[in-house]
């Protein structure tokens, strides 16, 4: 019997009714059901697993929640190689493929009327003294270089291939995937991009300057940040909004293009701004 594993960190309001509604509609379907050990498991036909959760032998993975429920999946998904579908029971849940109300396609979707598209990730190396200091995971929506103080301003300066990028005071700057184009970086004011394309969206957050607009880069570039030697700043590297890293002193922060890809589930067809209008809309 196949299997599909379900990672339920945000179902909301009447949240085990509603699991067990997408359990049983993937019972119904002939699956059979993993799913984390830390959760309880009332229905027959489910498997528990320790760990990350996610049986590698799964035909996917179904993400329960909001959009950070899909990418706390895909980062879970991703290292078995499985795609996710999201099942969203939060606000908007751009990344999500599904409504609740929409489980009853489970049968269908589970039995092969999907497809499969590849996201494109970002890398990102921190060095201290021309050595590395950590490689972090890939993110799918963004990484983060922000203040870590409230109260204060961050100096940010960005170099892309020996050039000068930009020089920043602001509460930080937004490294965006095309994926991750919708999310935080929509909200600090860039542009939208189509999921399809390869590039970095960067944002500045709240700049200090009416000059500072948001640049997009080709996914061949590197583009180096670190804390403008103009004004004294600490500074958090933040991935995805899963993890967040203080940046010791002196430190350079690559991004780039990763090799690594996400694979998402897609059901509806059409184009990006068709869906994006009824996500954003509700209609």
């Amino acid at each position: 019997m196949k299997t599909v594993s379900i990672l339920p960190y945000g179902v909301g309001d009447g949240g085990d009714a509603r699991l067990s509604e997408i359990i049983s509609a993937c019972l119904g379907a002939g699956f059979s059901v993993a799913m984390p050990s830390s959760l309880p498991h009332p229905e027959s036909g489910v498997t528990v697993v320790d760990g990350d959760g996610v049986l590698p032998e799964s035909v996917l993975v179904i993400s329960v929640g909001g959009d950070g429920s899909v990418l706390y999946a895909a980062a879970r998904a991703r290292p078995h190689g499985l795609p996710v579908l999201g099942i969203n029971t939060g606000k908007v849940g751009y990344l999500a493929e599904l409504s609740f109300d929409e489980i009853y396609k489970l049968g269908d979707i589970l039995n092969g009327g999907f497809e499969i598209e590849e996201r494109m990730m970002l890398a990102a190396e921190i060095s201290v003294g021309g050595e590395l200091y950590k490689k972090t995971e890939p993110a799918l929506n963004d990484f983060v270089i922000s203040k870590s103080s409230v109260s204060k301003i961050a100096a940010i300066a960005l170099d892309c291939g020996g050039d000068d990028a930009g020089r920043f005071d602001a509460d930080g700057v937004i490294f965006a995937t095309p994926t991750g184009s919708t999310a935080y970086s929509m909200s600090a004011g860039g542009p939208l991009i189509d999921p399809s394309l390869r590039c970095i969206c960067v944002t500045p957050i709240c700049p200090h300057s009416v000059m500072a607009r948001p640049s997009v880069y080709s996914a061949c570039s590197v583009i180096e940040c670190r804390a403008g030697e103009w004004r004294e700043s600490e500074l958090l590297l933040v991935r995805d909004g899963l993890e967040t890293l203080p940046l010791p002193g002196g430190a350079v922060v690559k991004i780039y293009a990763s090799e690594e890809k996400t694979r998402l589930v897609s059901v509806r067809g059409g184009g990006f701004t068709g869906v994006f209008r009824s996500k954003m809309t509700g209609r």
